[in-house]
């Protein structure tokens, strides 16, 4: 599976109400939304299974994480709102 595939796996598990738009997966900017989250998120992963902590370091890729997620949202939301506008 490659990174933007997992991204909007990711993604679509975090925010289920953005499944079922059959637009997403031909749309660029959604799928580089993809991309750099699922980017974060291995980021915020490999943080989380370190021996060694780093919290603050932790936190803010958590941060980044659900920015991003809110990002999609967002997207979407503007998206739906402006769909009628070819």
């Amino acid at each position: 599976m490659d990174a933007q595939k997992a991204g909007m796996a990711r993604l679509l598990l975090a925010a289920p109400e953005l499944r079922g738009k059959a637009w997403m997966s031909l749309d660029l900017v959604f799928l580089k939304l993809c991309l750099v989250y699922e980017d974060a998120c291995l980021r915020r992963d490999v943080l989380r299974c370190s021996p060694e902590k780093d919290d603050h370091a932790l936190l803010k890729s958590e941060k980044k994480c659900k920015s991003l997620e809110a990002a999609a949202k967002a997207y979407v939301r503007e998206h739906q709102k402006f769909s009628g506008i070819v």
